[in-house]
């Protein structure tokens, strides 16, 4: 590919659909591997899950950039009205079933008191995405861009790689640049951090959709591959020294509206593009990804429920190497078989677009 090369936007991109597969493989082992959050300087697991926990910290960046390449056009193809209309069935109505699932599951399972559980409770639960279920914090971040793409998608079509730098900028030095200095002076503490919601994870919109349209060059593959690698070890040695010196998880270098999440995640989508199209090639291969692609978002919406099933079923020891490594390919099959019968279902399968 060359820098003058601009890729037709099209639902069936194989690119994308292989980075949606690894990320949301990557999305899983981030959480098989939450025993990061249970630091401990003298005990052999906390090393290693530092290393997968940065090691895979591209996947929601990545998926936030897709969502960009993907909708950012949407104008091309049907209306605002049309737009949110799928928004509401694909991703909205799923998101709140599968958390009042949830709820239903904690009350099931004792994790949960009736008394806990009041209408203002679910209603406000539901609005603050990651109340019931801390993984689903994605979708609150998802819906603030859902509400800005119509603005985001009516700027001109051959004013956009222009505007869309400009915000990346501007995101970066007002937003990145500016919490990390108040991150290191040690008073980010003291403002209201917005990359909950989503403002700060903005930027991964336009980057994801620049990159896409304006391919990278060799020349600057090499300075983005370069500043991923830095980001990676930097966030992975950083968060790791910081850490064992404060007796505690250290997030100065964590976050991803930050600089080593941001370089990291960039360098991340351009290498999986580019190994997209050596698979490509392979119709074998091509078919699996794009079998494993249609499932990219139950994986997202199922794998909680799937995660906390096995430790009621067995006893698993989540700072096992072999559980955090392992444990996610389960989880991703485990997703498709049960998706496979839900889809069966009518009504039933709206839950699982």
């Amino acid at each position: 590919m060359t820098g003058n090369q601009e890729p037709a936007m099209t639902k069936k991109d194989f690119s994308l659909t292989f980075c949606q597969v690894i990320s949301a493989l990557a999305v899983v082992m981030i959480h098989t591997n939450g025993c990061f959050w249970d630091f401990s300087a003298t005990e052999d697991y906390w090393f290693t899950a530092n290393i997968i926990d940065s090691i895979g910290y591209f996947a929601v960046p990545v998926f936030f950039m897709i969502t960009g390449i993907t909708l950012a056009d949407y104008l091309d193809r049907y209306s605002t009205k049309t737009f949110f209309k799928k928004r509401i069935e694909k991703t909205l109505i799923p998101y709140i079933v599968w958390s009042l699932l949830a709820v239903a599951f904690l009350l099931a399972t004792g994790k949960m008191l009736p008394s806990d559980i009041t209408p203002a409770w679910i209603i406000t639960s539901v609005i603050w995405t990651s109340n019931i279920i801390a993984f689903y914090w994605f979708f609150g971040a998802l819906f603030v861009f859902y509400l800005l793409m119509p603005v985001i998608a009516s700027i001109k079509k051959e004013e956009k790689l222009k505007v869309f730098k400009w915000f990346i900028i501007i995101i970066f030095i007002c937003d990145v640049t500016i919490f990390f200095v108040l991150k290191l002076i040690g008073k980010y503490p003291e403002v209201i951090d917005t990359s909950g919601i989503g403002l700060g994870n903005l930027i991964y919109i336009f980057i994801g959709y620049y990159v896409y349209k304006k391919p990278p060059e060799r020349a600057a593959k090499i300075i983005i591959y370069s500043l991923a690698v830095c980001g990676l070890l930097t966030q992975m040695i950083g968060t790791y020294m910081l850490s064992v010196r404060a007796g505690k998880i250290d997030e100065m270098l964590k976050g991803y509206a930050n600089f080593p999440g941001i370089f990291y995640a960039l360098g991340v989508f351009v290498l999986l593009r580019d190994i997209a199209i050596r698979i490509e090639k392979n119709g074998h291969l091509k078919k699996f990804f794009e079998m494993l692609g249609k499932y990219t978002f139950e994986v997202f919406l199922l794998h909680w429920f799937i995660i906390n099933t096995a430790e009621l079923i067995f006893t698993i020891d989540v700072k096992n190497l072999a559980y955090r490594l392992l444990f996610p390919l389960v989880i991703y099959a485990v997703t498709i078989a049960v998706t496979w019968v839900l889809r069966k279902i009518p009504v039933i399968r709206k839950i699982v677009p």
